[in-house]
């Protein structure tokens, strides 16, 4: 190729790059900030954590607060699952809990979804209390209570996750129902056990 081709070549791609064109501009400044979004998108490890922060907070509490023979004594329905059945749905509802609350989180992180988070926070911190209250205190009627605004405070992550990221929300609902399950499973042994003493 001559020094012409050359010099016509860099010319005319000097003015592909330089073109002023409106349109072009607004294609190129929308795909930097799309670049930049994958670019500060949270990955896997943040992922790990946030499914794994509710699982190890659980199974912690589940060290000193478990089922004991106090648990064993307690009249209970026909209808309430076996002991290891509680633990295997509880190794499924907490990674998907973590999941809801990272998918909310990858979009905006606090400082956009901080009602959202913050309510995921609440409804946590209720659930563990449930364990405390029930296993290590002996306490039904504390535990009902607790539960029952562990339902509503469900109820209301579920709300402020929807407009945030619909899948986030729908992953709280399969937690809601098991929520709703244990409320009347605990109501159930209250009552069977309310002239007892517990």
């Amino acid at each position: 190729m001559n020094s012409e081709g050359l010099q016509k070549r860099s010319r005319d791609t000097s003015e592909f790059v330089h073109d002023n064109d409106p349109t072009q501009q607004k294609y190129v400044a929308k795909a930097y900030r799309k670049t930049t979004e994958v670019a500060k998108k949270p990955g896997v490890p943040s992922l790990i954590v946030a499914c794994a922060l509710p699982l190890a907070a659980g199974f912690l509490v589940s060290m000193f607060a478990s089922p004991d023979q106090w648990y064993k004594n307690l009249n209970k329905p026909s209808w309430t699952p076996p002991g290891p059945l509680f633990g295997l749905i509880w190794t499924f509802i907490y990674p998907v809990m973590g999941l809801a609350s990272w998918l909310v989180w990858a979009d905006g992180g606090f400082q956009r979804n901080g009602f959202a988070l913050g309510a995921y926070f609440v409804q946590l911190g209720l659930n563990l209390l449930w364990s405390v209250l029930f296993f290590k205190f002996h306490s039904v009627t504390l535990a009902f209570v607790d539960i029952l605004a562990l339902g509503a405070a469900v109820f209301t992550t579920i709300g402020a996750f929807q407009p945030v990221n619909h899948i986030a929300a729908n992953l709280m609902k399969i937690y809601f129902g098991w929520v709703v399950f244990a409320s009347v499973l605990t109501a159930s042994i209250l009552m069977k056990n309310s002239r007892g003493g517990h």
